[in-house]
């Protein structure tokens, strides 16, 4: 199958990339600097000049694919603007390439409600998306609204990595502020459960639904519930070795003026069931426990001498 990847050198998309290689897909990613362009050759992807800032520049020379994956995103406050913009360009791209083409979008868990103790949320719940991130709702009824496309959503855990190809997700602040200040920061209090997943599981899913979902198919990607924000912060002060290390706690309306409205989700308090994914396609996550892949993290960012 022929794939091209919005968003390939990214946490998600990096894994997405290698997994499809590895199942000896052909892929074409997008590149916007010589250093993308060079990591997705080092992958086995053919490399496209652009970005999703800037798709007319782009997207008439996109050579003709079978599938598009697109997990490029930021948390900046033009994303509204930037994926509605980019869906405008490629949407009629793919409507003249031969056969119908599998669009594979991702949406995210903060596009559900919080859920209350005890309660285990499915893809049967209403969204009840946080503000900021209300455009993904948009997107992804435009995909699964095209009749010319096999629509099919995506809807991942916060996140993490263990330090393949320099991206650590969840993960980073943290390590980044004890490293810098001996100081993690944990938004929301001790109570916030966040839902997780280790991108190599996210793109085995990805993988898995590119083959096998059925065209207007939803799926959330969670491996991991019911692990507190300030366990991951003692966790990866543990691991990391940081002596000494303080923990501040602040409320989601600090962290938002902070970092950005985005924020908010930092806080937001979710226990969610992939079982749809591991019923339908098989999927059978492998990273299930969250201390040993923050370990594994901690050792592969440890300097060499």
């Amino acid at each position: 199958m022929r794939v091209f990847v919005t968003g390939g050198t990214g946490l998600i998309g990096s894994a997405i990339v290698e997994n499809l290689i590895h199942h000896q897909h052909d892929v074409f990613a997008l590149a916007r600097s010589r250093a993308s362009h060079e990591m997705l050759v080092r992958l086995g992807a053919t490399p496209i000049r652009g970005d999703i800032t800037n798709p007319i520049a782009w997207v008439n020379g996109l050579p003709d694919v079978d599938a598009v994956i697109h997990t490029a995103c930021d948390f900046s406050d033009q994303m509204p603007r930037i994926d509605a913009n980019l869906l405008d360009h490629l949407i009629p791209a793919l409507h003249r390439m031969p056969g119908q083409i599998r669009f594979l979008y991702t949406g995210g868990v903060w596009s559900y409600p919080q859920t209350k103790p005890g309660q285990v949320g499915d893809e049967t719940m209403p969204f009840s998306s946080l503000p900021e991130f209300d455009w993904m709702i948009a997107g992804l009824n435009r995909i699964l609204g095209d009749e010319k496309l096999h629509g099919i959503i995506i809807h991942p855990g916060c996140v993490y990595a263990t330090g393949r190809n320099g991206h650590t997700g969840l993960f980073e602040r943290a390590i980044t502020s004890a490293q810098s200040s001996k100081m993690i920061t944990i938004v929301g209090g001790d109570h916030v459960d966040q839902p997780m997943v280790h991108a190599d599981d996210l793109a085995d899913l990805y993988y898995r639904a590119l083959t096998n979902a059925k065209p207007g198919s939803s799926y959330i990607g969670v491996a991991i519930n019911g692990v507190s924000n300030a366990a991951v912060a003692k966790l990866i002060a543990r691991h990391f070795a940081i002596e000494n290390c303080q923990f501040e706690t602040i409320s989601t309306q600090t962290a938002m003026a902070r970092y950005g409205d985005w924020a908010d989700g930092l806080g937001y308090h979710q226990h969610l069931s992939s079982a749809k994914a591991m019923r339908e396609l098989g999927w059978d996550p492998k990273h299930l426990d969250i201390e040993q892949d923050i370990k594994a993290c901690a050792t592969a960012m440890m300097p060499t001498s």
